[in-house]
């Protein structure tokens, strides 16, 4: 069996960061398969990469090693740290980036990244996805334990990052984008249970939008909201971008209203 290592950033592809990181790794862990979750997070965007680490990583095998390079503070006292969640093994940086995976978890434990033995001999003040985490991430890849990399971390201790809560005044929640993916699907920090089915309504801007199931529920070119695949409400067009038809991104404000009984039906 391959040895699995995911590899998440905000690097883009247009410079040599992601090899310079890959590079790392290769030269320190034989027969590594590196899975590349995306390198198109925007620049610093932890709470989005934060949404898009919770919606990949739990779906790879147990074991595997997830290396997380969103480090706005690089270089900072900011820690680096390696965290054991049910399993998954993830090498990043402690400023909240791996927020929605401590909240999804049941069984954590967390060690600092200080034994230099394991670093690049020459470390970069600006690249510790090269320097530090690549390495440290190889390390555990070739069956390295997690208590080795550090000292242990007290959970309470561990930063989370700011993602607002939904609000609600018992019937409607008040929410907000967190993330746009790259159909232009506008996702929301407000979870829809499966069982709301398409009962109720989105308000966002002037826009009224009518809960439904499918995007092909609505018309080609017409707004839909709907539970997405992560269970978070988003707001979508039917073969079109709904962030480029509102012209909104991450922050908007949305409403969710469920129907009460004797509402019209929609």
């Amino acid at each position: 069996m391959k040895k699995l290592l995911t590899f998440l950033s905000d690097f883009g592809l247009q410079d040599g960061y992601v090899a310079a990181v890959k590079g790392a790794v290769f030269s320190r862990a034989d027969g590594v398969q590196i899975v590349d979750i995306t390198h198109e997070i925007p620049l610093g965007a932890i709470d989005a990469a934060s949404y898009v680490l919770q919606q990949a990583a739990p779906h790879f095998p147990l074991g595997t090693v997830h290396l997380v390079v969103i480090d706005p503070g690089v270089g900072s006292t900011r820690r680096a740290i390696v965290v054991d969640a049910d399993g998954h093994i993830f090498v990043a940086p402690d400023n909240g980036v791996l927020t929605g995976i401590l909240d999804t978890s049941a069984e954590i434990r967390a060690h600092a990244i200080t034994k230099e033995e394991l670093w690049n001999p020459s470390v970069s003040s600006v690249f510790h996805g090269r320097d530090v985490f690549g390495p440290v991430a190889a390390y555990l890849v070739n069956g390295g334990s997690i208590e080795e990399v550090g000292e242990p971390v007290r959970m309470e201790s561990l930063v989370r990052s700011a993602w607002p809560e939904p609000r609600s005044d018992g019937t409607s929640w008040l929410g907000q984008v967190v993330y746009v993916d790259r159909f232009g699907n506008l996702i929301t920090n407000l979870p829809l249970d499966a069982s709301v089915g398409h009962q109720g309504h989105v308000e966002i801007q002037e826009h009224r939008i009518v809960l439904r199931r499918t995007y092909s529920e609505v018309a080609p070119a017409e707004l839909v909201a709907l539970r997405g695949s992560s269970g978070l409400l988003e707001i979508a067009c039917n073969r079109g971008n709904a962030a480029d038809i509102l012209g909104l991104g991450r922050g908007a404000a949305v409403v969710f209203r469920m129907q009460q009984r004797g509402d019209p039906i929609e």
